[in-house]
């Protein structure tokens, strides 16, 4: 407890009542800058908009700092008032501690049996080796069926000018790589690491290639793969190296 409670008392009634006018004062400026804000806004009916923003930056600044600066003496005078609240002995409110969680259930000991001596149980193991059935052949799962691509003659006539397109699109797009950077190409043929060194070109092709022509995705047709194989790799898969995209080629 604090030995002069009342001087304390006065103290703290002084520092409020600073605190407080100051809120006050703060308070009327906010009211203030929110008055010019309100009066811009009236007065700019006919100006443009860049000048009616111009003119409300000054009244808006000056509303934030007066803002800010009141939000910091509310908090001030809360600070205060717990630390007067504290000097003069007034207790803090604390929860009750929460229950013990209850321990657990032991699981109950299962009684140990006598050993049996070790005759009996090589015994008991060469019986159940004996009468165990002998093992089936381990049946190996049938190969996925391959997926046969779409007939195209058979598609209506705007699916067939999808194909149509996604097929320029395609050879367009290789003939382009391999006509401007026809060193790399052969030295990709040589490593058969053609994807790693043209990785940028072809994922940005790939997905593009997905994007525009997706409605055809289904029909299980690459057209990209086709002219990567066709162009980069001269008919030889194993030249493009590790390429990450399934091939849905034509037969």
């Amino acid at each position: 407890m604090a030995e002069n409670p009342a001087a304390l008392q006065q103290a703290v009634q002084r520092a409020l009542s600073e605190a407080l006018g100051t809120i006050q004062r703060q308070l009327g400026e906010v009211q203030n800058s929110f008055d010019q804000v309100k009066g811009v806004l009236n007065a700019a009916g006919g100006q443009e908009s860049a000048d009616r923003f111009v003119a409300l930056l000054p009244p808006l600044m000056h509303m934030q700092a007066a803002g800010a600066a009141l939000a910091a003496s509310i908090e001030t005078v809360l600070r205060f008032v717990g630390v007067s609240a504290q000097w003069s002995g007034i207790p803090a409110v604390s929860l009750p501690a929460a229950a013990p969680a209850p321990a657990p259930p032991r699981a109950a000991r299962a009684p140990v049996e006598e050993a049996a001596p070790v005759e009996e149980a090589e015994a008991a193991s060469a019986r159940a080796v004996a009468e165990a059935p002998p093992a089936s052949p381990a049946v190996e799962p049938a190969p996925a069926a391959a997926v046969a691509p779409v007939d195209v003659d058979s598609l209506s006539d705007d699916l067939k000018a999808l194909h149509k397109k996604a097929k320029r699109f395609a050879k367009v797009t290789v003939q382009e790589l391999a006509l401007y950077k026809k060193d790399e190409v052969a030295k990709g043929r040589d490593n058969k690491d053609l994807y790693r060194r043209f990785k940028e070109e072809i994922d940005k092709s790939k997905a593009l290639y997905d994007e525009r022509f997706q409605k055809i995705a289904s029909h299980n047709i690459d057209y990209l793969y086709d002219e990567l194989v066709r162009v980069l790799a001269e008919n030889d898969p194993s030249l493009l190296g590790n390429y990450p995209y399934p091939p849905h080629t034509r037969d």
